[in-house]
């Protein structure tokens, strides 16, 4: 299973998602190319946190500008992919 989501704020040039005056990809916050965020059941928060911090090294930008939130977000579609696994997987067996 798998879920997407679009955060309202990973850091760039302005507050909120996609600035209409960004020029560049970097402008618009964090980019996360490929990142293992649950490693062998545990929650990889310090990794995510870097990564949700890395546009302030930036000229002009900023890190994500709520923490909090992001991390409660993304801890919330790790515990809908895990339902989805948990009914999935009992969907399997009722019909197997």
């Amino acid at each position: 299973v798998a879920s997407r989501g679009h955060h309202a704020d990973i850091g760039g040039i302005a507050p909120g998602s996609m600035p209409p005056h960004s020029k560049k990809l970097e402008d618009e916050g964090a980019m996360i190319i490929a990142f293992k965020l649950v490693k062998g059941g545990v929650f990889q928060e310090q990794g995510i946190t870097d990564i949700l911090h890395s546009p302030g090294k930036l000229p002009g930008n900023f890190g994500t500008r709520n923490l909090r939130d992001n991390l409660s977000d993304l801890r919330a579609q790790v515990a809908a992919n895990n339902s989805g696994i948990r009914l999935l997987t009992e969907l399997v067996h009722e019909y197997s």
